[in-house]
C-alpha cells in the first residue's frame, strides 16, 4: 500500500460549515461533482506504444488494432501505436518489458501464453513471473488444424493416415517453435503414434500464405484460419475447443475424435514490473470498457474468438498457474529448441 505525505495543516473548518457542504454535495447530481484527484488521473498524457510480437496482418495484429480503437476514448483519446516485432518465438514483447527502467505504462506488450512457456524450453532474457505485470486478459483464441480448400486431406483422419503412411513428410506451418499450434501437433503425434514435419514461421499471416500457396500441407494455429475458412479458401479439419464452434458446426473437436486435448490461448495486455497500480487500473478499466462495447463482438465473430476476460488479479494468477502447466507439458513432450 502506498503512503503519501500529509498536506500541511490549514485553518480548521467549523462543524456547521462541514455539515452544510455535505448537504450541498448530497443534493448535487453526480456528474456535477468535481472529480477527486487520484494517482494516475493524468495518464496517459502522450501516445502509448503496444508491441505486437507478430507480423502485421495476422490475428494478433488485427485484433490489437481493433481493440485499441475501442479503448482510445477511455485513454484521453491519446494515440495508441502498434509496433510489430515478429520473430524470436513471439517473445520480443516480453523481452522489451524486462528491459524497461520504469513501468510508466507508455510501453506495453500483448500478453500471450507462449511467454510463460518458452522459459521452460530455452534461455530467455526475462523472468516470466517477476518481469511482467499481467494487466488484463481480453479474449481467448481456440486452436485448430486447417488445410487448403483443394487439399486431398479432407478430414482429421485423412491427416493422420497420411502422416502414418509417410512419417515426417506431412508438413504444417505454425507460429514459431513451441507455440500452442506446435505443442498441439506434438501431442496429437504422440497420442496417434505418427510424426509430422513442423515449419515454424514469424506470424499467422506467414502461416496462412504458406498454406494457401501449397508450401505446407496444413496449418496449426489459433483462429487466424477462420476468415479463410469462411471465404472457402481453406478447410478446417478439427478444433481443440471444448465444444464445436458456432460458426463451424460440422467441424468436430479433438475430444470427439478420441484425442483428449482442449486448448485455448489468452490474448491480453502486459507491462513491465513495478508499474504504478493506479496506471494499471486506468489501463485495465479502459480495455475492460473496450471489450464491453457491442462493436467488440464483431472481431470475436470474425476470428471465432472466445470471451475470456480476467481482471489484473485473476490474469496474474492464471498466468502463474499456466507457467507450471506449461512446464509439465514441455517435460512430457521432451521438447528442445
Amino acid at each position: 500500500m502506498s503512503t503519501y505525505p500529509r498536506s500541511p495543516a490549514g485553518p480548521r473548518m467549523s462543524s456547521g460549515r462541514r455539515q452544510l457542504l455535505r448537504g450541498l454535495a448530497a443534493s448535487m447530481p453526480a456528474a456535477a461533482l468535481p472529480r477527486l484527484a487520484t494517482a494516475g488521473q493524468g495518464f496517459p498524457s502522450r501516445p502509448i506504444t503496444i508491441i505486437v510480437p507478430a507480423s502485421a496482418g495476422g490475428l494478433l495484429d488485427v485484433y490489437q488494432r481493433f481493440v485499441d480503437k475501442l479503448a482510445a476514448p477511455f485513454l484521453n483519446n491519446q494515440p495508441i501505436i502498434i509496433e510489430n516485432r515478429p520473430g524470436a518465438n513471439l517473445l520480443l514483447g516480453a523481452d522489451a518489458m524486462a528491459r524497461q527502467d520504469r513501468g510508466d505504462g507508455y510501453l506495453l506488450t500483448q500478453a500471450l501464453q507462449i511467454q510463460v512457456r518458452m522459459p521452460h524450453l530455452q534461455k530467455v532474457r526475462y523472468d516470466a513471473l517477476r518481469d511482467l505485470t499481467w494487466i488484463i486478459c481480453m479474449v481467448t483464441s481456440p486452436f485448430g488444424i486447417a488445410v487448403r480448400a483443394d487439399s486431398p486431406l479432407r478430414s482429421f483422419d485423412d491427416l493422420i493416415a497420411a502422416a502414418r503412411a509417410r512419417p515426417g513428410e506431412i508438413s504444417y506451418g505454425t507460429v514459431g517453435f513451441a507455440n500452442g499450434g506446435h505443442l498441439l501437433m506434438e501431442e496429437v503425434a504422440r497420442l496417434k503414434g505418427v510424426k509430422f514435419n513442423v515449419i515454424p514461421m514469424k506470424g499467422s499471416a506467414d502461416v496462412i500464405q504458406a498454406a494457401l500457396g501449397g508450401h505446407v500441407d496444413a496449418m496449426s494455429d489459433s483462429a487466424s484460419w477462420s476468415p479463410q475458412v469462411q471465404a472457402g479458401k481453406m478447410r478446417l479439419l478439427v478444433t481443440f475447443s471444448e465444444s464445436r464452434l458456432e460458426k463451424f458446426p460440422n467441424v468436430p473437436t479433438a475430444t470427439e475424435l478420441g484425442v483428449p486435448i482442449v486448448y485455448t490461448s489468452p490474448i491480453g495486455l502486459a507491462g513491465p514490473k513495478n508499474m504504478d497500480p493506479a496506471v494499471v487500473r486506468v489501463l485495465h478499466d479502459a480495455y475492460k470498457r473496450a471489450i464491453d462495447q457491442p462493436a467488440h463482438k464483431d472481431i470475436l465473430d470474425k476470428f471465432d474468438l472466445i470471451p475470456g476476460y480476467r481482471d489484473t488479479a485473476g490474469f496474474t494468477e492464471e498466468m502463474r498457474a499456466s507457467y507450471e502447466r506449461e512446464k509439465a507439458m514441455v517435460a512430457r513432450l521432451g521438447l528442445k529448441t
